[in-house]
């Protein structure tokens, strides 16, 4: 029994020395691909980055890449090469060769957004766009006169198709009759701030018929809002509440709470707590949502948010099962009921 005993105090101060250790070895480190404050993606994370260091006084390191691919990799490595632990990869879904770079430096922590790999020193977040845009699609359904609707963004990749199938399957859960648009300007240099192309797009979907416009498309995406209210017609923003801006031509914002799920991620690695690699954030944790304010009060019924609240209701007690496109790369007409 003494030995046993001894064994479980060895145990004890063996993973309190790693939880201290993982905590005196806190130097964490954003690097944004692109500025902050012209992409509503960054600006979230920005948020979650101020939020922990209001609360704990500590110092994250943000650094701004290059907009090139190879720039924003280059950044990535100096910091890894720095001794910066942990570090954000905030677009792992477009970072060639993730899994082999983060096995080069075993001794650093990587936190990735919306990408899932089991490697012992990647952690990863994952935001259910899938259910918020589901509440886009169905509040665009039920808003459309002319029974079609649109969705732009930049790169076709399973990430952004997420949020593409989402937003179908709600739109035919309220009418399965419902033509959706789509519509990807492609990647290139800059295309995530290519305004132009973007509001192409939407013109061209809306000289099809679309009234409403959902758009994903980071800092190319404000472009897509202003060419819809140009032409008397309603956008969808994403990531933050862009509702006021262009008051009563935003129909809603499908918000994702990326600034909940970093503050989360530092203060877990803060406190050197680093299990289960895994953290799914949706619905269920006000994680992802449309906004309804002042802004768009006009453009939505009583009788429509009552609609919208039951079925966000479904989704979270599993009566409405949304597709995930990224789980198979497929995606269904409606939701099951």
């Amino acid at each position: 029994m003494r030995i046993f005993c001894v064994f479980i105090v060895f145990l004890i101060v063996c993973f309190a020395q790693v939880v201290c250790a993982h905590a005196d070895n806190f130097k964490p480190v954003v690097i944004y691909q692109g500025s902050i404050e012209n992409n509503s993606f960054n600006v979230s994370i920005h948020e979650g980055v101020q939020r922990f260091s209001e609360k704990t006084g500590l110092n994250c390191t943000e650094v701004v890449s290059g907009l090139e691919a190879e720039q924003y990799y280059r950044s990535v490595q100096e910091y890894a090469d720095r001794g910066y632990s942990p570090v954000f990869l905030l677009y792992g879904n477009q970072f060639a060769n993730l899994v082999d770079f983060v096995r080069n430096y075993p001794g650093t922590r990587f936190i990735v957004l919306d990408t899932v790999y089991d490697e012992p020193n990647m952690f990863s977040f994952v935001l259910a766009e899938h259910e918020g845009s589901f509440l886009a699609g169905a509040l665009a359904a039920m808003r459309s006169k002319s029974k079609t609707i649109g969705f732009v963004s930049v790169a076709d990749i399973p990430f952004l198709r997420r949020f593409w199938c989402g937003y179908v399957q709600g739109a035919r859960y309220i009418d399965p009759q419902i033509t959706v648009l789509e519509g990807f300007i492609g990647s290139y240099k800059g295309s995530w701030f290519d305004g132009n192309a973007t509001s192409a797009l939407a013109n061209e979907m809306m000289d099809k018929g679309a009234d409403v416009i959902y758009q994903v498309a980071g800092g190319a995406g404000p472009a897509v809002l202003e060419a819809a209210a140009g032409r008397g017609k309603l956008g969808i923003g994403v990531d933050v509440n862009q509702n006021g801006l262009y008051p009563g031509s935003v129909l809603t914002s499908m918000v994702k709470r990326t600034d909940k799920a970093i503050f989360a991620a530092l203060m877990l690695a803060k406190r050197g707590v680093w299990r289960d690699n895994y953290k799914r954030l949706g619905l269920e944790q006000d994680a992802v949502g449309i906004v309804f304010d002042e802004n768009n009060k006009e453009l939505v019924s009583r009788e429509m948010r009552a609609r919208i609240d039951k079925i966000r209701k479904d989704i979270v007690l599993g009566s409405i099962l949304v597709h995930d496109f990224t789980e198979d790369l497929k995606c269904f007409d409606r939701a099951d009921r």
